[in-house]
């Protein structure tokens, strides 16, 4: 993973963007959040986080 920008757990962006575990599937599987996958466990960044969140109209 790149050290450089923050990564965030599927727990934490769900909780951040208020989503669901299936929604979240889907934003990966359409490229609109950058992640990686560490063993079983998804990390995605954070700033594909926050504009995901601003696409979504998400204060």
């Amino acid at each position: 993973m790149n050290r450089q920008s923050k990564w965030l757990t599927s727990k934490e962006v769900k909780k951040h963007v208020s989503i669901k575990s299936c929604d979240l599937m889907h934003y990966r599987i359409e490229n609109k959040l950058d992640f990686e996958k560490k063993g079983n466990a998804y990390f995605y960044s954070e700033t594909s986080v926050e504009k995901l969140k601003d696409s979504l109209n998400l204060k």
